[in-house]
């Protein structure tokens, strides 16, 4: 199954899980090697939390072969204050950084990334200014975001970044409609807890007042 190209199931499971489960856990679930899960998930940017990494070493410096070969705490190494000689100087001069070179990892302008949040964002400016590419797109057939509004998915899909499938919403509505604990609800069942919610402060305004 490695060698067949990943489905948007498949990198949607990485991109949710990456952050923090180790490589064997997710090939329980897409079955891919662990190779394969590294190198897709440096492709799209996904990055470790650090509780991951932090478990990771736990589980590392209590591993017997990992002790065996630390270095014992006054250990010296053999070639400590030797100058190198000139032919070793030449042999490591190629790959000497040099002032003022580029670093190979900086990515181009327009380079992608799925975010820890699983968010694509695109690079637009260097040396390294990235922007949710879902507000990019939004701006460039409507022009600049008001303040206090939000760009949202109407599939709930952070992948899905054709135009039809966003819209723009006010924080406020955002938090009234879809943040608030009614969002979970069908429109008819929450419409009647609001009411019912109504209802009650009148009646507690009734009792007070009397």
């Amino acid at each position: 199954m490695n060698g067949q190209p990943w489905t948007q199931e498949e990198i949607e499971i990485l991109t949710r899980m990456y952050p923090d489960h180790f490589a064997g856990e997710i090939q329980e679930v897409i079955h891919r090697s662990r190779s394969s899960i590294y190198g897709m998930a440096e492709k799209l940017g996904l990055k470790c939390n650090p509780e991951k990494i932090s478990r990771s070493g736990r589980m590392s410096s209590s591993n017997p072969n990992v002790i065996k070969a630390r270095f014992i705490k006054g250990h010296i190494p053999a070639n400590k204050g030797k100058a190198m000689t000139p032919e070793q100087y030449a042999k490591c001069q190629p790959t000497m950084f040099k002032k003022g070179r580029p670093s190979i990892n900086i990515r181009p302008v327009g380079s992608e990334r799925v975010n820890r949040d699983g968010y694509v964002e695109v690079k637009v400016e260097d040396p390294n200014k990235w922007r949710l590419k879902h507000r990019v797109i939004w701006e460039q057939h409507y022009g600049a975001i008001p303040p206090g509004h939000n760009i949202q998915f109407k599939d709930h899909n952070p992948l899905n970044l054709d135009i039809t499938n966003l819209y723009i919403i006010s924080n406020a509505d955002q938090m009234r409609n879809e943040n608030s604990y009614l969002a979970r609800f069908p429109k008819d069942l929450a419409d009647i807890i609001r009411l019912k919610g109504a209802l009650q402060r009148q009646i507690n305004k009734h009792r007070n007042g009397k």
